[in-house]
């Protein structure tokens, strides 16, 4: 991703009771990242930093039916792909996608 450029991603976050789909779109100014994670029929909003490898940091939230989860990601994007854990406590949640074609 170059400077001030904006990706979407078809994600897949794998949960305790199974995989769920979804949308990740991600703006990207230097070094910082903003964007909306949109799954489980919420989109939330979130921030966090990059370095020149890709290496990334996230904070947002997961709303799910029965709490909110709110997450620091670690992992990697590149221009074609993300992968990020999400560790909650007892779970480690792992989101993966692939950028869509516009």
């Amino acid at each position: 991703m170059n400077e001030l450029s904006s990706t979407a991603y078809d994600i897949r976050m794998r949960t305790p009771i199974g995989v769920r789909l979804g949308k990740m779109t991600i703006c990207r100014d230097a070094d910082r990242l903003s964007g909306y994670l949109d799954i489980l029929k919420h989109k939330e909003p979130f921030e966090g930093t990059i370095d020149c490898e890709g290496n990334c940091r996230l904070i947002g939230k997961i709303i799910t039916l029965m709490r909110t989860i709110h997450y620091e990601a670690i992992g990697k994007i590149t221009p074609d792909s993300l992968a990020l854990s999400i560790a909650d406590g007892q779970y480690v949640l792992k989101i993966t996608g692939t950028a869509v074609q516009s």
